[in-house]
């Protein structure tokens, strides 16, 4: 996760925040029960954590993407599709971790868009 920490995230599998001003960006890692893949979510935390519709107060350091209805999986923009990120071990001649840890940096952009422009308050 070294690319993760340049950029001022913070925390762990599965759960990293980077604080801004505003607000925090989150960035969560989920792994399907099924297969050998997983996904990538970005998604927003207003500075002072959320209240939900139900009256439960999440803080902001016990916030995570898995929190907030509203967000994107890495690659979904690009490929106009709900985007797993598969990691076969049984793939010959290739690193399929390194390939697949690159893909995601790739997407670094994608991340800042939606960050961007999806609003803190959901």
């Amino acid at each position: 996760m070294p690319f993760l920490r340049e950029k001022g995230f913070k925390g762990s599998l599965t759960h990293f925040r980077q604080q801004q001003t505003d607000g925090i960006n989150l960035l969560t890692f989920q792994h399907s029960l099924c297969d050998n893949k997983f996904v990538v979510e970005t998604a927003n935390c207003p500075s002072n954590g959320i209240m939900t519709h139900w009256g439960k107060e999440i803080p902001k350091n016990r916030f995570t993407g898995n929190d907030q209805a509203k967000r994107l999986r890495l690659g979904s923009e690009k490929n106009d599709t709900d985007n797993w990120f598969e990691y076969d071990k049984k793939q010959l001649f290739t690193d399929i971790y390194q390939k697949r840890a690159k893909e995601i940096i790739d997407l670094q952009d994608e991340a800042e868009n939606w960050w961007t422009k999806d609003p803190f308050e959901q």
